[in-house]
């Protein structure tokens, strides 16, 4: 009875030590289950946060980017300014003038330049000198001459653009007189008196033609006896042989002419130049004398203007024999005094 009573004692002090090192094992497991795992989330949530950063960082720098390759732009917006602004360069245009055009010619050119675009180049010899010149192929857009007749032999010879020329203007002869007039000229008659040195153009250029042509005028009217204009006093018979007997030089330009007697040295005393020469020695307030030649015996030269046919510039060579055909320029050829 008794041990029956102490084996009952014992097994519930067993069944309550064993109860206990269950609930101790028991919440030794579950506390080691609570700690939190080394691996689980510091590493985890460290990593979006580099993520998160980086992203606006790699747009930031693509924005940049983007900029940066903007920089064609400029490069883009030339195009459209130059192409329709930029300024060919000037056409050149080879004009070929009758020297006794030089001074009239001289006035255009640098407004003629400006509203074409060009560059006249003008080379300014006889007439007779320009035409050799063009045949045998001297550059030349534009000839314009003292004398028609060298234009017309250019068509002649199939040179002219469109087989085309024609007369611009004229002019006629005037005697010009060293400064101060040492030998006393008042007319005509006294050109032929002993001793007087006279200067003119050769025969071979218009005004050296044109100045014989009034000699035989004179010759075959004042100096004729039996003509009606004939000058009673005789001055004026064989005029035309004892005229070149004073003759001392035949120059080869009209302006060669001016130059001499102008120079006042006393190797010319007087010469026969156009009167667009001494219009523009007026103009100019030169100190040599002129002296009107009558128009009986005067003698008209008529002007020729053409276009080469072997020009590359036949639009703009139109223009500028346009110009001296129109009022503007008639205008200014009579103000230095062609058109007489």
């Amino acid at each position: 009875m008794i041990n029956n009573k102490y084996f009952t004692i014992a097994l519930v002090i067993v069944t309550v030590f064993a109860s206990t090192l269950g609930y101790l094992a028991y919440s030794g497991a579950f506390s080691a289950n609570s700690k939190p795992s080394p691996t689980s989330t510091p590493t985890p949530k460290a990593s979006p946060t580099p993520s998160i950063t980086a992203a606006p960082t790699e747009s930031s720098t693509s924005t940049h980017s983007i900029t940066a390759t903007s920089t064609p732009t400029p490069t883009f917006s030339l195009t459209p300014t130059l192409s329709p602004t930029a300024t060919p360069p000037p056409a050149t245009l080879h004009v070929s003038i009758a020297s006794s055009l030089t001074n009239v010619v001289a006035n255009m050119t640098q407004a003629f330049d400006q509203a074409n675009n060009c560059n006249l180049v003008v080379n300014s010899a006889g007439s007779n000198t320009l035409y050799t010149q063009i045949t045998q192929g001297f550059p030349c857009d534009v000839f314009m001459s003292a004398d028609i007749k060298w234009t017309q032999q250019l068509n002649n010879s199939n040179l002219l653009y469109n087989n085309y020329y024609t007369n611009f203007t004229t002019n006629s002869l005037e005697v010009i007189l060293s400064q101060g007039n040492p030998k006393g000229i008042i007319s005509l008659a006294d050109l032929v008196k002993p001793g007087v040195k006279i200067v003119v153009a050769d025969p071979s250029i218009p005004s050296g033609s044109y100045t014989n042509t009034t000699l035989a005028k004179i010759d075959a009217t004042w100096g004729n006896s039996s003509s009606p204009l004939y000058i009673n006093s005789g001055a004026y018979v064989n005029y035309n042989a004892t005229f070149h007997q004073n003759v001392v030089s035949y120059e080869v330009t009209v302006e060669n002419v001016v130059g001499k007697v102008s120079l006042n040295l006393g190797t010319a005393d007087a010469g026969i130049v156009f009167v667009s020469d001494a219009t523009y020695g007026t103009m100019t307030g030169s100190q040599v004398q002129f002296l009107p030649i009558p128009s009986a015996v005067n003698t008209r030269g008529t002007y020729g203007i053409a276009v080469i046919g072997s020009t590359s510039q036949s639009d703009l060579s139109q223009k500028f024999m346009n110009f001296w055909l129109s009022t503007q320029g008639q205008t200014l050829l009579q103000t230095y005094g062609f058109g007489s």
